[in-house]
C-alpha cells in the first residue's frame, strides 16, 4: 500500500509509523500533494456535520424509543385472584398421597387430554390440596394455565413448584412460556 501511494505515510493516522521509520534512519518520500485520505477525512467531517444538523432538525420531540417491538403472541396479564396452593404444614398420609397421585392427578390429566381445561385446573387444585408438597402437580397446573392464557397464575404455580423441587425442569419450562406471553 505504501509503495503504491507513499502519500499515505503523511496522514495523521500513520504518523507513529513515519516517526518510527525516521528514528531508525529510514527516509520517507516528501508529500507532493494533499493525500487522498486527508481529503476523504475532510469530506467525511463535513458530511457528518451536515448529517448531525439534519438529525437535530428532524428529531421528534418525544423521548420514546424508535424501536419497534414484536407484540405478536403477547397477551395482557391475568388479574384473577391467586389460586389455592394447599396447606404447607398439613400432615400427608399414605392415603392422601395415593388419592393425590392416582385419582386426582390421573383424572386431571385425562381432563387435560380431553380439552376440558377448567376441569383439569379444578382436579389439579384438589390434588394439590391433598398433597401440597408434590411439585409436579403445580407444574402440570401451570401448563394448563398457560393454555388458558393466564401467565400470572402459571408463574405463581411455577414459583411454588421450584420452591418444592428446584431440580425439576418442568416449572422452568412453563416459566419461560409464561414470561414469553407477557413479553418479559
Amino acid at each position: 500500500m505504501c509503495k503504491q501511494d507513499p502519500s499515505v505515510l503523511h496522514t495523521e493516522e500513520i504518523r507513529f509509523l513515519r516517526e518510527w521509520v525516521e528514528s531508525m534512519g529510514g527516509k520517507i518520500p516528501p508529500a507532493t500533494h494533499k493525500t487522498k485520505l486527508e481529503e476523504n477525512t475532510k469530506e467525511e467531517k463535513t458530511d457528518s456535520k451536515k448529517a448531525e444538523e439534519n438529525i437535530k432538525t428532524d428529531e421528534p420531540s418525544s423521548e420514546e424509543s424508535d424501536l419497534e417491538t414484536d407484540s405478536e403472541g403477547v397477551i395482557e396479564p391475568d388479574t384473577d385472584a391467586p389460586q389455592e396452593m394447599g396447606v404447607e404444614n398439613v400432615e400427608i398420609t399414605e392415603e392422601l398421597m395415593d388419592q393425590a397421585n392416582d385419582k386426582r392427578k390421573v383424572a386431571a390429566i385425562d381432563a387435560l387430554n380431553d380439552g376440558e381445561l377448567q376441569k383439569a385446573i379444578d382436579l389439579f387444585t384438589d390434588a394439590i390440596k391433598l398433597n401440597p408438597r408434590l411439585a409436579i402437580l403445580y407444574a402440570k397446573r401451570a401448563s394448563v394455565f398457560i393454555k388458558l392464557q393466564k401467565p400470572n397464575a402459571a408463574i405463581r404455580d411455577r414459583d411454588r413448584a421450584i420452591e418444592i423441587n428446584p431440580d425439576s425442569a418442568q416449572p422452568y419450562k412453563w416459566r419461560g412460556k409464561a414470561h414469553g406471553l407477557l413479553s418479559h
